[in-house]
């Protein structure tokens, strides 16, 4: 009886789970509103049951199923428009900020493992040669994979995509020669910044051919989302006429969502989630800390407070987190894809976040290069 009762739980609690990744699905047949509105809900479900959790854990599996059914056949309609218009405000603004923050907490952590694995190598002359061979042999891969996305830009990118290339691999020059000047300069944090650059610009341009490849959105965005009355809002879309309308709907009509929802399985999409949950967990985390503990504005490797729970151990910050990440890239994706939500006023082959990020990685990578002689880093560059 236990066992079928946890089986169920398990399988209902892998609902949650369903109706996150479905976001994209959802968002390729309905748009990016809905995928608003679902998201809010998934929110407040699980603060919810954070929530009832500190009060009535025993209880929370019960609460759990109580609130998975109520979401699925509650009509999305019930959600607020200040409340969607504020969140999809947010999602919005925050894409270029974080989409530039990816490049620094990247460059960040290979920062500190090169500097951790010189360190070593000055401690341990047996080891010395390990450590060594490692950082050669991360930089010629850095090396090996910036040769060949220097090498797909320049043939299949545009003009002005060349020029940029052509200025990002000046930077990359001038970097190098900074390295080498600078007394605590290791290969491996040149090599890798180098790579961060070229693949953004290499994005950069897969992100523009996609832009171009014209898709029409399908019919079901045009679907009016009722919130006038409380009759219509009742017989309204929800979570499960969603899907049924999904599963039913037509081959004509299913085609061009169908051909927008490929798009989401591309290697370009997957890396860029999973770096997005990295930056979010390790920002979330770092604001989490620096302002609500008493620090100083500097502190060293050996002063880091090891007694904080990492931001994946917590499952209330890993979920919203996760939700968070699935919205807003999916609802970017398809401003990208779809016609006419996206309108640009400078040239289209350009993309303004990524030469942003560019920019600033490079100026991250001049500072941290020219503060590298005390191995004294900021507060909100540290590993914990």
């Amino acid at each position: 009886m236990c066992l079928g009762l946890g089986c169920c739980f398990a399988l209902l609690e892998s609902l949650f789970y369903l109706g996150l990744v479905s976001l994209p699905l959802i968002g390729s047949f309905y748009g990016t509103d809905v995928i608003y509105r679902i998201s809010i809900y998934l929110i407040f479900h699980t603060f919810l049951l954070e929530f009832i959790s500190k009060y009535m854990g025993i209880l929370v599996p019960f609460f759990n199923v109580i609130f998975l059914i109520a979401l699925m056949f509650l009509p999305i309609s019930l959600a607020p428009w200040p409340i969607i218009w504020i969140y999809s405000t947010v999602i919005l603004l925050t894409e270029p900020v974080l989409r530039i923050a990816e490049g620094i907490v990247l460059l960040n952590v290979v920062m500190r493992k090169s500097q951790s694995a010189a360190d070593e190598i000055e401690k341990d002359e047996e080891s010395s040669n390990l450590y060594k061979g490692v950082i050669l042999l991360f930089s010629s891969i850095c090396y090996g994979l910036s040769a060949a996305l220097v090498y797909e830009i320049y043939n299949a990118g545009t003009y002005n995509q060349r020029i940029c290339l052509f200025v990002v691999l000046c930077f990359c020059l001038a970097v190098h020669n900074m390295m080498i000047m600078a007394h605590e300069g290791i290969i491996s944090d040149c090599a890798f910044c180098c790579l961060v650059n070229i693949a953004a610009l290499y994005v950069m341009m897969k992100e523009v051919e996609q832009r171009n490849t014209h898709l029409t959105e399908s019919t079901l965005w045009k679907t009016e989302i009722p919130t006038s009355s409380w009759t219509t809002i009742f017989g309204g879309l929800s979570a499960s006429s969603i899907f049924s309308n999904i599963l039913y709907t037509n081959k004509n009509k299913a085609h061009t969502a169908i051909n927008i929802f490929q798009r989401f399985f591309s290697p370009l999409f997957i890396i860029g989630l999973l770096i997005r949950l990295y930056s979010i967990l390790f920002i979330v985390k770092k604001m989490t800390r620096n302002f609500f503990q008493d620090n100083d504005d500097e502190i060293t490797l050996d002063d880091l407070d090891d007694d904080l729970v990492p931001p994946w151990r917590s499952p209330l910050l890993l979920k919203v987190a996760v939700i968070f990440m699935f919205t807003q890239l999916s609802v970017i994706y398809l401003f990208d894809w779809a016609p006419g939500m996206t309108k640009l006023f400078w040239p289209s082959d350009l993309v303004v976040s990524r030469l942003l990020q560019i920019i600033i990685v490079i100026l991250f990578y001049i500072w941290r290069l020219y503060r590298a002689e005390n191995w004294t880093w900021n507060i909100w560059l540290t590993p914990n």
